[in-house]
């Protein structure tokens, strides 16, 4: 089968100098027909779509070219609904999707059909980085100004986001699959696979995959946004990020680093400064399976790693086998929000075969290298009076492994009804509730 690599080196006047609203029988309008080099017909997406409804059907392929935007920022809104089973390719680090402030994505696949965006390269030759994610910004509180209606620009000139509504809703992603993308557009200027950027709660995230990411899997800036059934595989660095007050929830999370490269598990802020800024990022967090690469990683880093202010409430979780620590606490705000504030709850959750269970000791230094915090707060004495179960598990001690082959008794979900009654501990109940067979992906090209 004719990769779409081989279509743009074919076409590569084409695509730079083509009209960008040419439809045909097949494209939807606003699009350019680029033949069928797949035996499916081509679409070309570019620039901006305004006061649009368009849908991607599964019959079509479809490429980005630059940044896409559905919406022009709470103006000239649209609607972009992508039906199961569809593909959408970059074809380079500059390709990305921006759903804007006030338009909305309905990408709803099945198990048996996911929506795949990935990579144009062909199969065995795509790598982290190849194009750029999908970036979604929404109206929802968000942290980082002093006064009045907090906003922000995303990182690569991706638009605006923040703001006041709890419940805004962006749409719909379910059984979606990003993977290949992540592109560095300058050093700590890196594109998430995908980011939830002020992303509020009437937004449904359930079955999504962020795989082979050249930066974070997954980054909530602020926002309320929920998210279910998550698997985050061999992204490069940070498999799931918050930042600037995200409040939502996750539950059944699958985190899997891959050898090659990783780095921290969860890497979780408040505000750089100040790092008290309301609303403070606390997140409520149940039955996640993280998986490290202890023995073999030629970078690694913590499984859990809270700093910057943060809170957080985290049960019914598994961390195993990560390089540093399986849980790292930092700052003296994130220490001093922890124990006068109970801002951080951790329990009912296993660490075990890490480099070390906690890391203790923190000191932070000036530009000048002068000592000027010691912490005095020990994790291990924090965490063993919230309740949570630290010690080395014989189950797990040694034992690197994936998917559903992790789980424990004695779990219960926190009391909210969003959440999903629980008597286990982890992502899975067992093997036989592998929720994240049939339509994610492992693979490393």
């Amino acid at each position: 089968m004719m990769s779409l690599k081989s279509l743009f080196t074919g076409l590569g006047t084409l695509v730079v100098l083509g009209a960008t609203s040419v439809a045909s029988a097949n494209c939807p309008a606003g699009t350019q027909d680029l033949g069928a080099p797949n035996g499916k017909t081509a679409c070309l997406l570019s620039g901006s779509y305004m006061n649009t409804e368009m849908v991607l059907t599964n019959n079509n392929e479809y490429v980005l070219e630059g940044g896409v935007f559905f919406g022009n920022d709470n103006k000239e809104n649209s609607v972009l609904r992508i039906q199961a089973g569809t593909k959408i390719y970059g074809k380079s680090g500059a390709d990305y999707l921006v759903i804007t402030r006030g338009s909305k994505i309905f990408a709803q696949g099945t198990a048996d059909a996911p929506i795949v965006m990935t990579s144009a390269k062909a199969e065995g030759q795509r790598q982290r980085g190849d194009w750029g994610g999908l970036i979604i910004n929404g109206n929802a509180p968000i942290n980082g100004c002093d006064s009045g209606v907090c906003e922000a620009e995303g990182e690569g000139a991706t638009g605006f986001y923040g703001g006041t509504d709890a419940m805004d809703s962006s749409g719909v992603l379910k059984y979606l699959r990003v993977e290949f993308a992540g592109n560095e557009i300058t050093p700590d200027n890196e594109l998430n696979g995908i980011a939830f950027q002020g992303v509020g709660a009437g937004t449904e995230v359930d079955y999504i995959q962020v795989h082979m990411n050249s930066d974070d899997g997954v980054e909530f800036f602020g926002g309320t946004v929920n998210v279910k059934h998550v698997v985050l595989t061999g992204n490069k660095d940070d498999s799931m990020d918050w930042t600037s007050g995200w409040q939502g929830k996750a539950q059944f999370v699958l985190i899997e680093q891959y050898a090659d490269q990783a780095n921290n598990g969860i890497e979780a802020d408040n505000l750089k400064s100040p790092m008290n800024a309301m609303p403070r990022s606390f997140p409520t967090i149940s039955n996640m399976t993280m998986i490290g690469t202890k023995s073999d990683a030629a970078k690694g880093g913590d499984g859990i790693l809270l700093r910057v202010g943060t809170g957080a409430s985290i049960t019914n979780t598994i961390v195993t086998g990560f390089k540093k620590a399986c849980l790292d606490i930092d700052d003296a705000e994130t220490f001093r929000h922890a124990k006068e504030e109970a801002g951080i709850e951790i329990t009912n959750t296993i660490f075990a075969d890490c480099g070390v269970t906690f890391k203790d000791g923190e000191v932070q230094k000036d530009s000048d290298g002068n000592v000027i915090f010691t912490d005095s707060f020990t994790i291990s004495d924090f965490v063993m009076a919230t309740g949570t179960n630290y010690v080395q598990s014989p189950e797990l001690q040694g034992y690197m492994p994936t998917a559903s082959s992790i789980a424990m008794g004695n779990g219960e979900a926190p009391f909210d009804f969003w959440f999903e009654p629980v008597d286990y501990i982890g992502a899975f109940e067992d093997s036989s509730d592998d929720w994240a067979s049939k339509w994610t992906i492992h693979t490393m090209n």
